[in-house]
């Protein structure tokens, strides 16, 4: 599992490198920038032939970029270097390399000065290459001034940009843009990745991350209570799929969705179970959709439920079907409804299995969510939400929007899934699953063409077969998230993309486990 570093956990990662084992923060600083310079070479074959743009700041982050902007310049290397700020002002490690950049032959200009803001301009327009040294992992406040119009500047200029550490003005604990940040090319990270590079919005501006080792030791990373990390399939719980097993080995799903004119929300989310192979699948549906919904599903079964009737009816026809059930999926295509509320909350009273919200049930508990919750503390069988920003933000009443959601994915998850005791998977770029005790995981498959109608029924099912087999919980939710993000990504980034074009790559997928 690749954990995603806070800024505070890298700092104190920093401080134990250098007074516990005795590694000099000037040497960190040597090694950071040395490492840097091998990946622009790298990307940059033709890198003797451009001007070199080195954009510094006045901490640390500055203290790489005056390494890398000798090292380039004693490579042969066209370099020119503006720093955002005053030199006087320099102090410790940074000072230190400033000067010995000084010392050999190098020009350190300052931003803030007025003559220099047109030479400034001269040196953009030439560069081939701008590496941006400026913040780093270390903003916690809003650009302003003098960098938030040179910031601008540089991004209209389009220069292909090599990031350190992070792109300046991205957030490095969550991921938001502080008022403007620039966009990379390359981020060249240290030592570990930060949340700030895998969460949106501003993971869009890193371009391709590249971690490098700086010499910190992998146990001074290791920080065992933090359990942020990205959504890799490499270290999973998986149930094994014996010979002689049989259709009662891998679980009976229950799937509650589907309404006159939403029939198809209920077919995709039974193809999608299917595909992850559960041992039997039924669809209860209101009877007036049932004909439709049967004749594109031949491998589930299926239940007819009460038209409008009350929650505590459609609920009771559930409880009563006889079916043995090992999970629920309740909501794709359900439609509207005050008699939904209670039909919902009576059933998960009642019935203490894993069970997925999405879609229609999300909204139809919104205004109950203290019910929910409570609810959800007094089951043993964990409670999943899938909401995208809408519905989340539908969750809180509206008490905060969807693009506050936006602005803060990771943290508005882990707050819900903490307060409701739920698990939640926070759809959309880079959708994140959070857990109730605090740990989270960020998705990195997948692509815009799944910001379609379809989709999100789809990974309803997923995780709720998965869940059917006798998954864990969080093994059913991050196998899911990261098979659906991976189907689409098979079929190719653009728009036009069908929910069921996902179908047969779901299978191939879910093969890897058996």
């Amino acid at each position: 599992m690749a954990k995603l570093l806070t800024s505070a956990q890298m700092r104190e990662a920093d401080r134990r490198t250098i007074e516990e084992l005795g590694l000099p923060g000037v040497v960190l600083m040597e090694n950071a920038g040395a490492q840097v310079v091998k990946v622009l070479k790298q990307r940059l074959p033709d890198w003797r032939k451009v001007p070199i743009l080195v954009l510094a700041g006045h901490g640390n982050n500055g203290g790489d970029g005056f390494v890398i902007a000798r090292r380039l310049l004693q490579s042969g290397a066209r370099v020119s270097v503006f720093l955002f700020g005053q030199c006087d002002r320099l102090q410790g490690d940074a000072l230190t390399h400033f000067q010995v950049f000084e010392g050999c032959g190098g020009l350190v200009r300052e931003v803030g000065i007025a003559t220099d803001l047109q030479r400034f301009d001269q040196l953009l327009s030439h560069a081939g290459v701008v590496v941006d040294a400026v913040f780093g992992t270390g903003l916690t406040r809003p650009v302003e001034g003098v960098a938030l119009q040179l910031f601008d500047k540089i991004n209209r200029a389009a220069k292909p940009l090599l990031a350190v550490d992070m792109p300046s003005g991205v957030s490095a604990d969550t991921g938001q843009i502080l008022g403007i940040a620039l966009q990379a090319q390359w981020t060249v990270t240290f030592a570990a990745e930060k949340i700030g590079h895998r969460t949106y919005p501003g993971a869009a501006l890193c371009g391709e991350v590249i971690r490098v080792d700086i010499g910190i030791p992998a146990r001074y990373l290791d920080i065992p209570e933090h359990g942020i990390a990205r959504n890799l399939p490499d270290d999973l719980q998986v149930p094994q799929r014996h010979p002689d097993s049989h259709k009662g080995s891998f679980g009976h799903l229950l799937i509650w969705a589907g309404s006159l004119g939403k029939e198809g929300a209920a077919v995709l989310t039974a193809l999608g179970a299917l595909r992850t192979g559960p041992g039997l699948v039924t669809v209860a549906t209101p009877a007036n959709a049932r004909a439709a919904l049967l004749g594109q599903l031949t491998e589930a079964m299926s239940l007819p439920l009460p038209e409008d009737a009350e929650g505590v009816a459609v609920a009771s026809a559930l409880l009563e079907s006889g079916i043995a059930a090992d999970a629920l999926a309740i909501g794709p295509g359900l439609g509207r409804g005050a008699a939904l509320t209670e039909a919902i909350l009576t059933l998960l009273s009642r019935w203490d299995l894993p069970a997925v919200l999405d879609a229609d049930a999300l909204n139809a508990v919104a205004a109950a969510g203290h019910r929910l919750a409570g609810i959800s503390r007094g089951r043993q069988s964990p409670l999943i939400l899938t909401p995208h920003p809408g519905e989340f933000s539908r969750l809180l009443s509206g008490a905060i929007s969807a693009a506050a959601v936006q602005s803060d994915r990771l943290g508005y998850a882990l707050q819900l899934a903490h307060d409701w005791q739920v698990w939640l998977v926070l759809k959309g770029a880079g959708t994140v699953i959070a857990a109730p005790d605090g740990r989270a995981w960020i998705n990195e498959t997948g692509h815009h063409g799944l910001a379609a109608g379809g989709s999100g029924d789809l990974l309803t099912g997923i995780i709720a077969g998965l869940l059917t087999q006798g998954w864990p919980v969080e093994s059913a939710l991050r196998a899911g998230v990261w098979m659906h993000g991976a189907a689409a990504d098979a079929e190719g980034v653009g728009a036009g993309l069908l929910a069921s074009d996902l179908l047969p790559h779901l299978r191939r997928l879910r093969r890897q486990w058996g």
